[in-house]
């Protein structure tokens, strides 16, 4: 049943889950929904199951998750796949074949039984995923900062803690949602603007950063203080020196 209701709203979770953006995924999910590793007991309700995948979606410079057989029926899908994820420089991939029952009504997954490879996973993907939660202060900035230089939002929303605030000026982000829709409108805003940046080690570490434009006139500048726990921003305070771009 290539046409089934279960395999457009799977693939559109899929889709969501390679975009790595948690706004994406949560508006794939139902709000009541579970999602099980087997043997672990379920993540139960949306927000746990948000956090369930955040940091491997989040710390993942690329997901890709191909399906290498699978059979749907209206209301469940059952897909076999290879799970890959690029951490840190490294493709990681694990096997899996997953059970997910969807609610045809509002187009979302409202459960997930995953069967993973756990020899795999603890081998392969642990490893990457506790080493991004040792990783230092000035590494975290500087994954950070590389995406704000990069244009990329989602990548500049990455790193930081769910329940994270981003003080800019006047201007108070709260939690990973609000910060990745403030994210969305810094591309645009340093269309055409040139970064200087100097930062100093520490916790919290600081960045100094000036923006110029084509003639070298000062668009914008200020300094970035972060704090840092378990390899993410919790906390990132902006002073402004000059109005805000």
């Amino acid at each position: 049943m290539d046409s089934a209701p279960s395999r457009l709203i799977t693939e559109r979770l899929l889709a969501a889950l390679a975009s790595r953006d948690l706004r994406r995924i949560e508006a794939a999910l139902s709000p009541e929904c579970s999602w099980r590793n087997v043997p672990h007991p379920a993540a139960e309700g949306r927000d746990a199951v948000l956090a369930l995948l955040s940091p491997i979606v989040t710390w993942s410079d690329r997901v890709q998750w191909d399906v290498l057989s699978a059979a749907y029926d209206e209301t469940t899908a059952w897909l076999e796949r290879a799970d890959r994820f690029w951490i840190d420089g490294s493709e990681h991939t694990v096997l899996c074949t997953g059970v997910f029952e969807v609610d045809v009504d509002t187009g979302t997954v409202r459960s997930v039984r995953d069967y993973v490879d756990l020899g795999e996973w603890r081998g392969r993907v642990g490893p990457a995923l506790d080493a991004m939660t040792r990783r230092s202060p000035d590494a975290v900035v500087d994954r950070h900062l590389a995406a704000v230089v990069a244009r990329d939002p989602v990548a500049m929303a990455a790193d930081y803690a769910p329940d994270a605030v981003l003080r800019r000026g006047a201007d108070e982000h709260r939690g990973w949602r609000a910060i990745a829709d403030y994210f969305d409108t810094v591309p645009a805003r340093l269309d055409g603007l040139r970064f200087s940046l100097e930062r100093s080690s520490g916790d919290p570490a600081a960045v100094y950063w000036e923006l110029t434009d084509d003639t070298g006139t000062v668009v914008a500048r200020g300094t970035d203080r972060y704090r840092i726990a378990e390899g993410r921003i919790t906390e990132q305070t902006v002073d402004l020196d000059t109005s805000d771009f």
